[in-house]
């Protein structure tokens, strides 16, 4: 293990997320902020400083990374930009406890939206602006940001970026890992900044618009009142809430495709109409099975389309609260919790393509069993899927599952109700934010509960390998 070299990049990207806060630092200026804000900031980065300017100080004379230290990279980045991003909510007072506020930042930065803060308010400017911040730099991957920014003439972080990717197969759109890394950056920030502009044109303030953004783009949740998105009263923005998260859940290299003009690559990718019918058929199911409950069908459409849109890209912005639908519909929106969005946006979950590869695997078992002679063959996108790649999604699955079922008897000693429990796992490890049929925030659960629920956000962000590695003697080892 080349121990020297998973020491600089640490410290590197330390340094990255002392710069980041200068971000708050600009926005306590601009409200004027108390003096105690700019010192909690402050006192943050120089930790940050020192810690990332000893540890960066001597240059590794091997600088190669293998799998094994593009996980640890990964994960332990994760962690410690979690951690010392919780710093200025503790030393400010505002989030007082250091393991809320650890689970906040987790939350942030894993785009989950999930908080223990049963009143925003609490929050300056500064520390509001900075909490949904971290939802922009992770959506793509603080790890893929970093990448975009740091000098990788060599291409040789391929295994940091494999490791922190959403999906089961990594690609470059183009043949330098660097170069792949900006363009997905660009491609996303200029998508960020065509809906901050939407917002700030359909009636958001100014900073509502950016922080709803921020939101939006990182399929995070966070908002800047406790009612959500419903206090701004707009269908218009409602809707326009709705698409974007839509359009942050889509696999980013499809965007790609259409800026080079490959069309038939993007529009005929069987995950974009999956991700695309599963949207439309539970919008409609549970439009007509919670009618009753609006003034209207045409309210009812709008709130279930944003629901849908909202818990399948596992972004959680709230609009009123789900306690009152029938069970039928808060069962489809667990569905799509496990369910998620594309390989490669910024959506949690299993993912779409993984739910077609399955259903395909299912099938081709049936068809075994009736012909067991019968060679059957997958294919995804027009390509033959190997059987390697089948194998490492029910893998996948497997863990998936068990994991799950871990944590909720876990969870459950905290002795909630079984859908506050489930809804709170499945919320946390698909990085989803909200609970369904309840409108309590995470502030209900133990501070062990919470520190477990904080390490499955980080764990389902990076699909489970990494933090479970983490924790193995093996994967420390020298050789």
């Amino acid at each position: 293990m080349n121990r020297s070299m998973i020491r600089y990049l640490l410290a590197k990207l330390l340094l990255i997320e002392a710069a980041l806060l200068i971000v708050p630092i600009i926005v306590a200026l601009i409200y004027g902020e108390p003096l105690k804000v700019f010192l909690s900031i402050g006192a943050t980065m120089a930790i940050l400083l020192v810690l990332g300017g000893i540890g960066s100080y001597f240059k590794p004379k091997d600088l190669h990374i293998y799998a094994k230290e593009g996980v640890l990279i990964v994960t332990l980045c994760w962690i410690l930009w979690s951690f010392f991003g919780a710093l200025p909510f503790v030393f400010s007072g505002q989030i007082p406890d250091i393991i809320d506020a650890f689970f906040e930042v987790s939350s942030g930065f894993t785009t989950t939206g999930a908080t223990i803060l049963n009143d925003v308010g609490v929050l300056s400017h500064s520390l509001l602006f900075w909490r949904s911040f971290t939802h922009l730099i992770g959506g793509m991957g603080v790890l893929v940001f970093a990448l975009a920014i740091m000098d990788n003439a060599k291409n040789g972080h391929l295994e940091v970026m494999k490791a922190e990717v959403p999906g089961p197969v990594f690609g470059k759109v183009v043949s330098k890992l660097k170069s792949t890394a900006q363009i997905l950056y660009i491609i996303y920030l200029a998508l960020f900044a065509i809906f901050a502009l939407l917002y700030f044109l359909a009636g958001m303030p100014l900073f509502d618009s950016l922080v709803i953004a921020m939101g939006t783009a990182g399929t995070g949740g966070f908002t800047v009142y406790n009612d959500g998105i419903a206090h701004y009263n707009s269908s218009l923005i409602t809707y326009l809430v709705s698409f974007g998260v839509l359009a942050f859940g889509v696999n980013f290299n499809l965007y790609y495709y259409l800026l080079i003009r490959k069309f038939k690559a993007c529009f005929g990718d069987e995950e974009l109409r999956g991700y695309l019918w599963i949207v439309f058929l539970s919008t409609a199911l549970i439009a007509f099975n919670v009618f009753h409950l609006y003034q209207g069908f045409a309210k009812s459409v709008e709130i279930s389309f944003f629901q849908v849109s909202n818990i399948i890209t596992t972004t959680g912005f709230g609009y009123g609260d789900t306690v009152k639908w029938p069970l039928f519909s808060q069962v489809i929106l667990l569905l799509l919790m496990c369910i998620g969005g594309s390989a490669g946006s910024t959506a949690g979950g299993l993912k779409v393509i993984r739910g077609i590869i399955i259903s395909r695997i299912a099938k081709n078992q049936i068809l075994s069993t009736l012909s067991p002679n019968r060679v059957l063959t997958m294919h995804v996108n027009g390509a033959v899927l190997d059987k390697d790649t089948q194998h490492k999604v029910l893998k996948y699955l497997a863990t998936y599952v068990l994991i799950v079922l871990a944590l909720v008897f876990i969870v459950s000693l905290d002795n909630n109700n079984l859908m506050t429990v489930v809804s709170g796992v499945l919320s946390c490890f698909n990085n989803i934010g909200p609970m369904i049929g309840t409108t309590d925030t995470f502030s209900i659960f133990s501070p062990f509960s919470k520190l477990l629920l904080s390490f499955a956000m980080i764990g389902g962000r990076l699909e489970i390998y990494p933090i479970l590695l983490l924790f193995l003697p093996k994967t420390w080892s020298r050789r």
